[in-house]
């Protein structure tokens, strides 16, 4: 009787399921923008600054109109890259760069937002490698820097042209190769030597080197020499508050994807 009662104890046993291992997760991929419904409403993501730095004070009776601002574009074949900011009436939030690998139908942000900045001038040598200068705007604009891209504006690596923070914004630039190229800066009066300053990179953009300051823009630096630009455009519709992503199509503008120029408001509180 004994071992009868072994024997069912450990069939018994033997019917429980072994613990499973608990299943991870699924990693959370970034945010997609889809033009489907029709103009995008970006977010304004100002609850992760301290605003009090940057000289506002949003309120919920008074809360901060916010707006989208796109400075540059380059289309490259199905891949769609656009550079810009996002701020108030008076002070620039953070910076935005988005990319689109289906011509604009939807959108993700390539590059972390980064704190008072905005994106400017937008170069690619081919359609893989390509630079995006911008800076840091306090008082002053300061704290130069360029965005490396080499995989068609996908990801984007930072590189600050300054080691500590100086006054100073990159006026223009412009790559001959995808190692060689040249950047100017003004330096709104805060150097010695003269407002002008030319750097050269050999190495892609990754380091500059200092080669000329002067009170007058370097010859080596005059415009003309940057490649043929895209050919897409950013198109102001105040009438509607838009902000029109187009591509030429033969003779006419055929518009990809468009953003609400208006976003929600900056207020205390918001996640």
């Amino acid at each position: 009787m004994r071992v009868v009662t072994f024997f069912v104890y450990f069939w018994l046993l033997a019917q429980v399921p072994a613990p499973q291992a608990p299943v991870p997760a699924p990693a959370e991929g970034p945010t997609i923008y889809s033009s489907a419904g029709g103009p995008i409403l970006l977010p304004n993501l100002c609850g992760e600054l301290d605003l009090a730095s940057l000289g506002l004070t949003c309120s919920e009776s008074e809360p901060c109109s916010t707006y989208l601002e796109l400075s540059s574009l380059e289309s490259l074949g199905s891949v769609i890259v656009l550079a810009g900011n996002i701020h108030t009436s008076t002070t620039t939030l953070q910076s935005i760069l988005l990319v689109s690998e289906d011509g604009g139908a939807n959108w993700r942000e390539a590059h972390p937002r980064l704190k008072a900045s905005g994106l400017e001038s937008m170069q690619f040598l081919d359609f893989s490698t390509g630079w995006l200068v911008g800076h840091t705007s306090l008082a002053l604009p300061r704290d130069p820097f360029i965005l490396l891209t080499s995989d068609s504006g996908r990801s984007w690596r930072k590189v600050d042209l300054y080691a500590e923070s100086r006054v100073g914004i990159i006026e223009d630039f412009a790559f001959q190769t995808a190692k060689r190229g040249w950047l100017l800066v003004d330096n709104k009066g805060s150097g010695e030597a003269g407002k002008y300053e030319l750097y050269e990179s050999q190495t892609g953009g990754s380091s500059w080197e200092l080669r000329e300051i002067s009170s007058q823009i370097p010859k080596s630096a005059l415009p003309g020499q940057r490649p043929a630009q895209s050919s897409g455009r950013i198109r102001i519709d105040d009438k509607k508050g838009i902000l029109r992503i187009e591509v030429r199509s033969g003779n006419t503008w055929r518009e990809l994807s468009s953003f609400k120029l208006r976003l929600d408001d900056c207020k205390p509180g918001q996640p």
